[in-house]
């Protein structure tokens, strides 16, 4: 017996909905599926992906560094915009640079606390940023709006993640997500091919889901001390 060199397995959209199909009973392993029911499948697969989009974590996590204008409140967050990246979910944090290379912590606020603020183009380090994600672009506005040496933001954001354009495209998934995205499809598609969801795939779904959620965290020490007035 010999264990192999590579650790480069993937799969792809197809083959996730041809799985999927496979527990339900609806083909065997080695299966045809019609025009109408890939596309279907297909299509229930991007809009699973969207939902699970917002309880990863570590791997759709993004650093990106934008460069100040002082005195301008706002940028645009987009491909081809003012911060050229596709449209974050959210912004995890923020830090500032100044030109001798140390970073400072930037606070990340809400709206009401940004719009709270006096004079929106003051020109100073930036203290505190606000995003907003919006519907098809993101915008970012910043307080104060920096200063010829202190311009530089690094912002860590959550990435959405990439869609399924065709049943060829691979998941934009760790491979330990593989078998939850088959078993998870499985569930979303039963009501349509077998009329209910099978208890079974179900519970598997959520338990490896549930798992994962617990794995894709950062481990992290936790202090506990007495209080004291």
């Amino acid at each position: 017996m010999t264990i192999s060199s590579t650790s480069d397995f993937t799969i792809s959209g197809g083959q996730i909905i041809k799985d999927a199909l496979s527990l339900l009973g609806v083909i065997d392993a080695g299966g045809v599926i019609d025009a109408s029911s890939s596309s279907y499948c297909l299509r229930t697969l991007n809009m699973m992906v969207k939902k699970l989009a917002t309880t990863a974590n570590l791997w759709v996590t993004t650093d990106v560094t934008h460069t100040l204008t002082p005195g301008t409140e706002s940028y645009t967050v987009g491909k081809g915009l003012d911060i050229d990246i596709f449209r974050p979910l959210k912004l995890h944090t923020c830090r500032r640079e100044d030109s001798s290379g140390v970073q400072i912590p930037v606070e990340v606020i809400s709206r009401q606390e940004y719009m709270d603020q006096p004079t929106k183009n003051t020109q100073s380090a930036a203290l505190m940023v606000y995003y907003d994600p919006q519907l098809n672009n993101g915008v970012l506005y910043v307080w104060p709006t920096g200063t010829a040496t202190e311009n530089k933001l690094i912002l860590t954001f959550k990435r959405p993640l990439r869609d399924f354009d065709t049943n060829e495209n691979n998941p934009d998934f760790p491979q330990e997500w593989y078998l939850a995205l088959v078993y998870s499809l499985a569930t979303a598609i039963a009501p349509a091919f077998v009329g209910a969801i099978p208890k079974d795939i179900a519970s598997e779904s959520a338990i490896l889901l549930r798992e994962l959620r617990n794995y894709d965290n950062e481990q992290t020490s936790l202090i506990i001390q007495p209080w004291s007035d």
